[in-house]
């Protein structure tokens, strides 16, 4: 079961991530994905859409840690890979 977190504002829905790539070919501090409802009562999770947090390009950002539960066994090649300055 993973952790999901909801912005108070919206129904903006994410989950922050980590899995066998991360620090490796992923943001070290994990990534997230957003839910996209599907119907009344269920929403889809696509990993092809996962993403770096803002704090992986911003020193200045504090991204929320990524609870354990939310560590994946796997590895997850979709999404977005990590980030280097040039």
């Amino acid at each position: 079961m993973l952790t999901v977190f909801k912005d108070t504002d919206s129904d903006y829905f994410f989950v922050p991530f980590k899995d066998k790539t991360t620090g490796k070919e992923t943001y070290d501090a994990g990534r997230y994905v957003e839910l996209e409802k599907a119907n009344e009562n269920e929403y889809e999770l696509d990993f092809n859409t996962s993403y770096n947090p803002y704090c992986a390009y911003n020193e200045n950002w504090v991204c929320p840690l990524t609870p354990f539960e939310n560590t994946l066994s796997v590895e997850i090649l979709a999404g977005e890979k990590k980030f280097t300055e040039h």
